[in-house]
């Protein structure tokens, strides 16, 4: 809006009243800018590679001829800057006819198990402009793919005397993941990918993603997720790259629970590609029907398929009521020798399987003097043992502290 002012000046004696008119374009004063500004939305994405920028974006009501700036900053909620975002601060500028500026947070991107986490974005000090109420605070949540899961690890549970600088009378140890660091090691591991049932009809997709494999706390973890109507989970296998005959394996774990939940720690022959199952033979040293989390079961399957069936013996130990496997580490064993096996838990033996007592029952020679592999998984669903029902908690997670072999 122009504005004026009456001048009276006397010419030649007459009086006159001149008006004098101001305007932006002939240099005289200006209205002041007062821009509205504000965020237009709040941000929640979920943490991983594809957003591991959080973009804010903050919005004039309209463009102005003058330029309009205002301050920003983050402000830590549960979300802690360094550890899950990298804090930032500074002003966004609207140069003339500027409508929108971002703010951009980076997120950091990990692997370990964590709730949904929040900070927050506030904007301060606006120079040709206001804040508009509530819209001067934005709030970036991000989502873990772990929400709902509890990954306390026990403090208690067993663990066994023997370890690399302590190994069994006679052995030294020859080989083990200890699970440190943040990448899993693939000079030991393969992820074995996909859906297909398994042989078994079951429901799982295995996946290499990191929400369902992944290192944390000295542990590997393995989680079984509900992916909407189905089910991720990981299978990793060291095939060809480390496989045995003969000696002690240790393995420490935690594990899931819950109806139609399959973890297993367990082996095939090394000529599986060649030969086939059960032709191969495969070691169960320890398997555990997650409707049933106080007892596992330590199996041995060989021979070949006759009428639907093949030759397997094995027997079944429990946790310590009503404590069950899913709340203390246990250490699962095998005792590995020419024509003989032992199962261990906990470093007490409770299955024994030897050339004469399986050789005797099948008539088939055993595989079990040939080089295995490992197979560390959580099957969900299947013929057995069965499917997840509405008492089923997703996710699931198998923890698993150290694989160690040791021979003479």
């Amino acid at each position: 809006m122009n504005s004026s002012k009456r001048l009276n000046t006397w010419l030649g004696g007459f009086g006159f009243t001149l008006l004098a008119v101001g305007c932006s374009d002939c240099g005289g004063p200006t209205e002041p800018v007062n821009a509205e500004i504000q965020f237009v939305a709040d941000r929640t994405l979920l943490e991983n590679t594809f957003n591991s920028i959080f973009r804010f974006e903050v919005r004039l009501d309209a463009t102005y001829e003058e330029e309009v700036t205002v301050d920003f900053e983050t402000l830590e909620g549960t979300a802690k800057a360094g550890e899950d975002y990298l804090s930032q601060a500074g002003t966004l500028v609207f140069a003339p006819g500027e409508l929108i500026q971002q703010i951009e947070v980076p997120i950091v991107i990990d692997e370990g198990l964590e709730p949904d986490e929040h900070f927050t974005i506030e904007l301060g000090n606006p120079v040709n402009g206001y804040l508009k109420g509530n819209q001067q605070v934005a709030t970036g949540t991000i989502l873990n793919d772990d929400t709902e899961l509890n990954i306390t690890l026990p403090d208690g549970g067993y663990d066994t005397p023997h370890s690399p600088d302590n190994p069994p009378a006679g052995m030294t140890l020859v080989w083990s993941d200890e699970f440190e660091g943040t990448q899993i090691d693939m000079n030991n591991w393969t992820h074995e990918l996909g859906a297909g049932g398994w042989g078994n009809n079951e429901s799982q997709a295995y996946t290499a993603d990191a929400a369902n494999s992944f290192l944390d706390d000295g542990n590997l973890f393995i989680v079984a997720l509900q992916d909407g109507a189905g089910y991720t989970s990981a299978r990793m296998v060291s095939r060809d790259k480390q496989e045995f005959a003969f000696g002690r394996i240790d393995i420490r774990a935690v594990l899931p629970y819950g109806q139609g939940l399959w973890p297993a720690l367990w082996m095939l022959g090394s000529n599986h590609s060649q030969v086939g199952w059960p032709e191969c033979g495969e070691i169960d040293i320890m398997e555990l029907l997650g409707h049933q989390p106080n007892y596992v079961h330590g199996t041995a399957h060989w021979g070949e398929m006759i009428g639907g069936g093949h030759p397997n013996l094995g027997a079944v130990t429990y946790s310590e009521f009503p404590t069950t496997f899913a709340e203390e580490y246990h250490v699962f064993s095998l005792d590995w020798s020419p024509d003989t096996m032992t199962w261990l838990m906990n470093d007490e033996p409770y299955f024994q399987l030897t050339t004469a007592n399986h050789v005797d029952n099948s008539g088939y020679d055993t595989p079990f003097n040939d080089p295995f592999y490992f197979i560390l998984n959580i099957a969900v669903g299947g013929n057995w043992p069965g499917y997840p029902d509405e008492s089923t908690l997703f996710p699931q997670f198998m923890a698993i502290d150290y694989v160690r072999v040791y021979q003479e």
